[in-house]
């Protein structure tokens, strides 16, 4: 069970999330003993913020409203909060600009071995089968090598499909949206849709 309670409010102008926690460290990690300003989000609150807007209309600008109970919103999660989001957004935007140089790379060598490996394979199949006279034994030759020649090049495949695209995809969000979004803290007594306040 998540321990948010989302609401959406698209308009023709913007698109308004509101997020809200039953306690600050829902939405900060509890472990982490920096100040509010420079502390991580939990999976729960970065997945909340990504997930209210990863397919709405990506130039339609996005406000944030996170509320907490009242009792647990201090002076330095009101002021705070908005550039701790910020901080740590653009710092796992670096991470996933790393990470996109390295699968790049692996993609370009991975492309150069799988296609030099397959281009090999490919000549040999070419000499062997017109030189195979078993047509089941030609058969059982082809399967062969075109199996080898899919998996020389499964790993630059499966690098852009699964890990690549998706790198990008969170660049795109931290930077255009969420970074640039405007974020702010609204304290609640009552939590929405049931949700009991604490304090």
């Amino acid at each position: 069970m998540a321990n948010y309670i989302e609401q959406l409010k698209e308009g023709d102008d913007q698109l308004v999330v509101e997020l809200s926690f039953k306690r600050v460290d829902q939405f900060f990690d509890p472990d982490d003993p920096s100040p509010v300003k420079n502390r991580d989000l939990t999976e729960d609150s970065l997945l909340a913020m990504v997930a209210a807007i990863i397919d709405r209309e990506p130039k339609k600008p996005v406000n944030y409203v996170i509320r907490f109970p009242a009792s647990q919103v201090t002076e330095e999660v009101e002021s705070d909060l908005p550039e701790a989001v910020k901080t740590y957004f653009i710092y796992r935007c670096e991470g996933a600009r790393r990470r996109l140089r390295v699968l790049r790379k692996r993609m370009k060598y991975g492309l150069i071995y799988g296609l030099s490996i397959s281009t090999v394979l490919i000549i040999i199949l070419v000499f062997l089968y017109s030189n195979i006279t078993d047509q089941v034994l030609a058969d059982i030759v082809i399967g062969a090598i075109v199996i080898f020649c899919w998996v020389a090049l499964w790993d630059p495949i499966d690098i852009f499909l699964h890990q690549y695209l998706f790198q990008k995809k969170t660049i795109a969000i931290c930077t255009k949206r969420i970074i640039n979004s405007t974020i702010r803290v609204e304290k609640a007594d009552v939590q929405p849709d049931g949700m009991p306040s604490e304090g």
